[in-house]
């Protein structure tokens, strides 16, 4: 019980997420893009893709404070034996946003590199994912986010046209790269909403 109760808390002691509320999450997102330059963008499609990057943080965020009310038994909470927990979610969302972050960066400096996929049941079997503070992994994502954001504003129309091997979708570009982030992300929200509740 005190382990889960530290890791519960370790969500007013984050620097980043501080006395967060869903009304102060939503500053910190206006914060943090006070001084992007998105007036590069020349078409909507960027812009629309940048906004799909940063889309459904918020609700991660308020899975994560539900999951981490009263003792934080939730965020430890397996649906099912084979399932994952909210925590468990949340590492594997990390080091997918690392993996991520590594592959665009080799898609705008290498000429079309091919992506190697990752073993993301050999990450969550030895990387401590049942022990780990869930809110580390919360900073690291939205830092990650936030990092990435900045990199996006800046890119010119051609960045945003160069393309990569994708293991599993093919031949991608900037902004399929984004869509790719996007559909990881909501899928696994959802995972771990219906954790929370006990559903699998």
């Amino acid at each position: 019980m005190g382990r889960l109760a530290d890791r519960a808390n370790v969500f007013d002691d984050s620097p980043t997420l501080s006395g967060m509320d869903e009304h102060n999450h939503a500053g910190l997102n206006a914060e943090m893009h006070a001084d992007m330059p998105v007036t590069i963008f020349a078409d909507d499609q960027r812009i629309e893709s940048l906004s799909i990057y940063m889309d459904r943080l918020d609700e991660l965020v308020q899975v994560f404070q539900d999951a981490s009310a009263d003792d934080g038994q939730l965020l430890d909470r397996r649906p099912a034996p084979d399932a994952w927990s909210v925590s468990e979610v949340l590492h594997h969302l990390a080091d997918a946003e690392i993996h991520q972050s590594i592959r665009l960066r080799e898609m705008l400096a290498v000429e079309r590199p091919v992506w190697p996929d990752w073993d993301e049941s050999a990450y969550a079997s030895t990387l401590g994912y049942d022990t780990r503070p869930a809110g580390d992994a919360l900073t690291l994502i939205l830092s990650i986010r936030n990092v990435n954001s900045r990199l996006l504003a800046i890119l010119s129309p051609e960045q945003w046209n160069r393309t990569a091997i994708h293991p599993a979708r093919g031949v991608v570009d900037v902004a399929g790269w984004v869509q790719v982030c996007h559909d990881h992300l909501a899928g696994h929200v959802l995972q771990a909403r219906r954790a929370t509740v006990g559903m699998i």
